[in-house]
């Protein structure tokens, strides 16, 4: 009895060092010490000052009370404020004074930029954005049309934070999912230049009352770090095309017959090859696309060979024109969204730094694009021909 008491005596000081070694809790931060802020955006004002917004949920109204009370009179479970300042940080520390939480940003996942602060340059918002453990690359940056914050102030009816809508069509399947992280290495990889998704804020139509919805418009297109102009509806389609990004696109065709055909494509395969062929810089460019009919207002029948191939050649000459009119409106504004010089690069290694590397995008005004899209109608639908088509009408 004696042995084993004192072998537990012999273990008691190992025991205390153990506990001595236990950090606690010292350091603990509470959630209820904390505003998680869903959104921000920035945006330019007249005097040269940057305005920092946030939108930030009410933890007293997430559970749809109806009554009064968190600031928001009962109609919102979420505020929004904004301070200004000479850099983000420091509006985002004028806006924390009178914050009784601390703002906590590893659940941001939409960071806005109006439009005419992209124009100015983004690129200081890159030494702002990762600097901090909390800030996320993974989110998206969305240049606005008009203030970035009357897209804080949207009431999307689907959604219960803007925020929330913004990021579900910033990562949908109608535009390229471009994050944050995609806009700095484009900015810092040679021969490419950044976009990022471009929205605006739009009333909804025809309801018995109107909701500031979200709308996507395209693509912000950069040189540099500045924004020069946007590519929009069949243009922000092509370069998606063009740089091999699956998207979900809506397509209606005009026929001879001044009738239409409206398909969605759902698959795409593009390859780029660059080649200098005889001295001149050459962009061979294969595009496969996958249909499928979605609506028939024409008299085509498309079990039929001859109107189905008439039809894939109206298709793949639309595909075709979407993707040069990408290329003819990035070579115009000097810009390189579809980052065709890193692929010159990649290639030519040698060619490139000697040739074109301090000119670039400028040779791209001299260079060929040889584009070639074949296009399937994979599915008709489950009927050939409209269902009343040859019926007789009843008196």
């Amino acid at each position: 009895m004696i042995t084993m008491n004192w072998r537990r005596l012999k273990s008691l000081p190992l025991l205390v060092m153990c506990v001595m070694l236990l950090t606690g809790c010292w350091d603990r931060t509470e959630i209820n010490d904390m505003a998680f802020i869903l959104a921000s955006s920035v945006d330019l004002e007249q005097d040269g000052k940057v305005r920092f917004s946030v939108l930030v949920p009410l933890p007293g109204q997430m559970g749809g009370a109806t009554g009064g009370g968190g600031g928001t009179g009962g109609e919102k479970s979420y505020y929004i404020d904004s301070e200004t300042g000479s850099t983000v940080r420091e509006a985002q520390g004028k806006l924390q004074q009178r914050m009784p939480r601390r703002m906590f940003l590893a659940h941001r996942r939409v960071f806005l930029v109006s439009e005419e602060f992209a124009r100015k340059g983004i690129k200081d918002l890159f030494d702002t954005l990762p600097r901090t453990t909390e800030s996320r690359l993974s989110g998206y940056m969305v240049v606005t049309k008009g203030p970035a914050y009357k897209m804080l102030l949207s009431t999307p009816k689907f959604e219960r934070f803007p925020s929330e809508a913004i990021r579900e069509l910033a990562k949908g399947p109608y535009i390229m999912n471009v994050s944050t992280k995609n806009v700095a290495v484009a900015l810092a990889a040679p021969g490419s230049d950044p976009i990022a998704a471009y929205m605006e804020v739009k009333e909804s139509e025809k309801s018995e009352k109107t909701s500031k919805e979200v709308n996507v418009l395209g693509f912000a297109m950069f040189k540099g770090d500045k924004m020069v102009g946007t590519l929009e509806s069949d243009v922000a389609s092509g370069l998606a095309w063009l740089m091999n990004h699956r998207i979900v696109a809506p397509i209606t065709l005009q026929l001879e017959d001044h009738s239409a055909i409206s398909l969605k494509i759902y698959n795409t395969e593009s390859h780029l090859n660059t080649i200098i062929r005889e001295g001149k810089l050459t962009y061979q460019i294969e595009v496969l696309v996958r249909a499928k009919m979605l609506e028939n207002w024409s008299s085509y029948d498309l079990s039929q060979t001859s109107p189905a191939i008439k039809v894939e050649n109206a298709l793949a000459d639309h595909i075709k024109r979407s993707i040069q009119d990408a290329l003819s409106k990035s070579i115009k504004q000097q810009s390189d969204p579809a980052q065709l010089g890193n692929a010159l690069r990649r290639s030519y290694p040698a060619l490139w730094q000697q040739s074109y590397a301090k000119a670039w995008p400028a040779p791209l005004q001299d260079a060929e694009f040889d584009i070639n899209v074949k296009t399937v109608i994979a599915e008709n639908g489950l009927i050939h021909q409209n269902i009343v088509k040859g019926g007789t009408q009843k008196q």
